[in-house]
């Protein structure tokens, strides 16, 4: 099942839209439909919108959204472009749940709903957000790595929001970026905001770069902080993977 149209930057348009994408996954899953994990995409397509409609439109109605989405066996994708201002995910501070400040609820409740989230910074000049969810609910277990994946063109930023890369999440860093790099061999980890790597850590971050180089592509780090730095420099990991200091110099590079 596959669908693709245009509203526009309404609030009282997405009621619609959440009621199409739920009808064009229960058409594609039927039975296999897990409510939960239609909610939950709904959800994710609702505060997308509402990003779109409230921060690159500035409010303003009458701008066109397009929604394009397509429904697998195993798992629905759908992209909301926009022709408004650009936005970082990286900018957005994380929402605080002791009340003292509003805001950044909806980027969040984006990432905790879907199972995941790309960026798109100027593709034929529009921007949007790619959604991916599975058919089937994943009771809450183990934390799920958490990523924010960006693509600015044919390269593909990938935002580690975790505090350490070690024994304890190596695993589940490779897996996470299994999916991106079947789609990329140009890849960019953003480590700002990791603070500890083991050798567990730089061995996940070598396998992969050994999957974007034998697929033709290449690997770069960016916003390495200086006790990872240190980690890096004992093992000699920058003589066979590039260090970038910011994200926007790591794109910069492969474009030369």
């Amino acid at each position: 099942q596959q669908f693709s149209r245009q509203f526009d930057s309404d609030m009282d348009e997405l009621p619609a839209v959440r009621r199409e994408v739920r009808s064009a996954c229960l058409l594609e899953w039927g039975a296999g439909a897990d409510d939960d994990a239609l909610t939950q995409l709904e959800l994710a397509v609702q505060e997308a919108a509402t990003n779109i409609i409230r921060h690159a439109y500035g409010g303003e109605k009458n701008r066109p959204i397009r929604i394009d989405v397509r429904v697998e066996p195993e798992e629905c994708r759908l992209t909301l472009y926009h022709e408004g201002k650009d936005f970082d995910p990286a900018a957005v501070i994380a929402p605080s749940f002791d009340g003292s400040r509003f805001g950044g609820f909806g980027q969040y409740l984006i990432g905790q709903c879907a199972d995941q989230v790309r960026y798109i910074h100027n593709e034929n000049g529009r921007h949007g957000i790619q959604l991916m969810k599975r058919r089937k609910f994943e009771p809450e277990g183990r934390k799920k790595m958490q990523l924010l994946v960006e693509k600015f063109n044919d390269v593909a930023v990938v935002t580690l929001h975790e505090e350490q890369l070690d024994a304890g999440n190596a695993d589940d860093f490779r897996q996470s970026l299994a999916p991106v790099q079947q789609e990329f061999n140009k890849l960019i980890v953003d480590l700002g905001r990791v603070r500890f790597v083991d050798s567990r850590g730089c061995g996940a971050i070598l396998s992969c770069l050994k999957h974007a180089t034998e697929a033709g592509g290449d690997l770069r780090l960016c916003g390495v902080n200086k006790p990872v730095r240190t980690v890096f420099d004992l093992i000699r990991l920058h003589r066979i993977c590039e260090i970038c200091d910011t994200k926007e110099q790591a794109v910069q590079a492969f474009k030369k």
